[in-house]
């Protein structure tokens, strides 16, 4: 008996699990100019993304440890945001009927409903870690490795940077139905892999949506239901002291995938993203480039861009200040409309600053200034806002707390 107990006290003590609850909420004023239209009132995610989090371990014992994160994101000013209905980006409203709640054509426009962003459950042991789900992808973690405003305001993300090779504007990152891997790191250095499975139906399929690639991956529990575009992505990565550095190759197949058709089916895309940051001292130096080509399925460049960035960030007591530039070029195009044309050669120039001070550990208040002179049409128009000017400015001063 009593080598029984201690036999399952010692089983208790290798296989020890935790459940953790983590998240931020940030919200503030905002005043953003769309290209000539000014507007302004109180918004989220001005320095970061606001989120509940749902985090477990378990320690299996030998070095092998499970684990899983439910993401939430909320819109901290708006209750009606976070229900999950929202009008479909397929239909139309009139003046005596509202169009359809959330189907699953239109997922990706379900505001703030329940585990709406990373999905993951993984393994994790000397072989390195696996994630299987709907995890962040590699190319976020380029874009934050190369500058410090994160996917919020000051950092061009949806305007003249992207996590994905879909349509500019609807950039995501991360997608349904992936699985990636991580190896262990050898003397700073370390690899991944992250991968989507393409599902051409063996019927007639239909196409998550019709808009955007990054939009295809949406699939119903049923698998091979709905055709969706697949991706892979490969990266290596470097963390050793001070210098961080990671190179992402993101490639999208999306051959024959029913729905996706005209400037939204170029067959092939690949995107290359190399985020660096360097620290010394109070200071981190940043630098971030990002290359995209798409190709018909002819093989032509259907169309060609480049972006390069350099930053910094300066830490002394609760102060940090920020600050980022950078310029997007239209570099290729076979489009055969004259004002697409006329944009190659152009480009779009970015100019960020922001300035936190730290309350606490956890609390900042925060400024934040992005502007960015879209001369090379890289901004995906808001159609009932954006004015006829080249520059859309964004300014934010809020609050951010993490728990």
């Amino acid at each position: 008996t009593l080598v029984a107990i201690a036999a399952l006290a010692a089983f208790g003590a290798q296989a020890q699990s935790s459940v953790q609850l983590d998240g931020i909420a940030d919200a503030g004023y905002q005043a953003i100019n769309y290209k000539g239209n000014s507007v302004g009132g109180f918004g989220g995610n001005g320095s970061s993304t606001s989120q509940l989090n749902v985090r477990g371990t378990e320690d299996l014992g030998g070095g092998l440890k499970a684990s899983f994160r439910v993401e939430t994101d909320w819109n901290m000013v708006s209750n009606k945001a976070n229900t999950g209905f929202v009008n479909a980006t397929n239909t139309t409203a009139t003046t005596t009927s509202i169009a359809a709640p959330v189907t699953l054509a239109n997922a990706n426009s379900g505001g703030g409903t329940f585990g709406n962003g990373e999905l993951r459950v993984g393994l994790a042991g000397s072989f390195g870690e696996v994630q299987i789900g709907s995890p962040n992808n590699l190319t976020l973690d380029a874009n934050t490795t190369g500058q410090s405003f994160g996917t919020a305001i000051g950092s061009g993300f949806r305007g003249v940077t992207r996590t994905d090779s879909g349509a500019m504007g609807a950039s995501v990152v991360r997608f349904d139905n992936a699985i990636k891997y991580m190896t262990p790191a050898y003397s700073g250095v370390s690899g991944s892999i992250y991968y989507v499975k393409k599902n051409a139906a063996p019927t007639s399929g239909t196409a998550a949506t019709s808009s955007t690639i990054s939009q295809a991956y949406d699939f119903t529990t049923a698998v091979g239901a709905f055709d969706y575009a697949g991706i892979q992505e490969l990266s290596v990565k470097y963390a050793n002291g001070p210098l961080n550095a990671i190179f992402v190759n993101q490639k999208t197949d999306a051959f024959d995938i029913a729905g996706l058709t005209g400037s939204a089916g170029f067959t092939k895309r690949n995107l290359n993203t190399l985020g660096v940051n360097y620290t010394f001292g109070a200071t981190t130096a940043y630098f971030h480039n990002q290359t995209f080509k798409s190709e018909t399925s002819a093989g032509v460049t259907a169309s060609e861009t480049a972006f390069t960035a350099v930053g910094a960030k300066y830490v002394t007591g609760a102060h940090t200040f920020m600050a980022q530039t950078g310029s997007y070029q239209f570099k290729a195009t076979n489009s055969t409309t004259q004002a697409t044309i006329d944009l190659v050669g152009k480009k779009s120039k970015l100019m960020s600053v922001g300035y936190d001070y730290n309350l606490s550990k956890t609390s900042a208040v925060y400024a934040r200034y992005e502007s960015i002179n879209d001369e090379a049409g890289a901004i995906t128009k808001v159609a009932t806002i954006d004015g006829t000017d080249t520059k859309r400015t964004r300014t934010a001063l809020g609050l951010r707390v993490a728990f």
